[in-house]
């Protein structure tokens, strides 16, 4: 499908994630953990990946690309999409977010991290915590951690859901999502071979990781493409390879 897709593809898509993560939730809330290993982690990995899912769909939302030139239902859809991701307020994911575009690796950029020296594995970490961080501003964190106790205790108390199961398919998959997100979407692209300069040579081109085209789906909704993201930030997720196996 080419850059021309009908208006409607982004709605329907983000439709498509939103149905199967409540669909998958509910289920999986509702019946026993399986034995199997195998089977467990799969079902952990799906749910990961949909609530990933989730906030690719605010991404594409706050680019305005969900419903092309209709600003105020790319808000809503943002809004309903962090809210399920996990209680995160719209405008300031809009706001940072179009700093990150505005200054990519660079001290103003809220998603970057100039780590002056330290091993790789501590300036990930590090990393991820300043990013996590600049979403979970204390100013927010308040309704963040409210939303997250009393859906909580709704499901315990009101639908009798174990907290094990809460635990493995909404929490963990939360966490690992966060991860996910990082990792694929701001650490590779983003950082430097030595881990302590931001790219001073191209500031405004970070790298892509050209994977193959399933790959780069279950990495990051095609998130490796990102270079051509900031280059075309108005092209949605789903059409970034096309934009970037075309420019090869």
């Amino acid at each position: 499908m080419g850059i021309g897709a009908s208006a409607y593809m982004g709605l329907m898509i983000a439709i498509a994630i939103a149905t199967a993560w409540l669909l998958s939730l509910i289920f999986l809330l509702g019946h026993p953990p399986t034995d199997s290993p195998i089977a467990l982690v799969a079902e952990i990995l799906l749910r990961t990946f949909l609530h990933t899912g989730l906030f690719v769909t605010a991404h594409d939302a706050i680019h305005g690309t969900i419903v092309p030139n209709e600003p105020v239902k790319n808000r809503w859809i943002g809004q309903i999409a962090l809210s399920l991701y996990g209680f995160l307020p719209y405008k300031t994911c809009h706001r940072l977010h179009w700093q990150h575009h505005a200054h990519p690796a660079q001290p103003q950029d809220p998603d970057f991290y100039p780590k002056p020296d330290g091993h790789l594995i501590q300036y990930f970490i590090q990393w991820y915590c300043h990013f996590i961080s600049s979403y979970l501003i204390w100013r927010n964190l308040g309704g963040i951690i409210t939303g997250i106790g009393l859906t909580t205790l709704s499901l315990i108390v009101v639908a009798d859901v174990p907290l094990q199961n809460i635990a493995l398919f909404w929490i963990l998959p939360w966490i690992l999502s966060s991860f996910q997100l990082f990792t694929f979407g701001i650490f590779l692209p983003h950082h430097t071979d030595s881990c302590r300069e931001p790219l001073r040579d191209s500031p405004h081109q970070p790298r892509s990781y050209y994977y193959p085209i399933v790959l780069s789906l279950l990495t990051c909704y095609h998130f490796g493409y990102h270079r051509e993201h900031h280059s075309h930030p108005n092209i949605p997720w789903y059409q970034l390879p096309n934009l970037a196996l075309g420019g090869q």
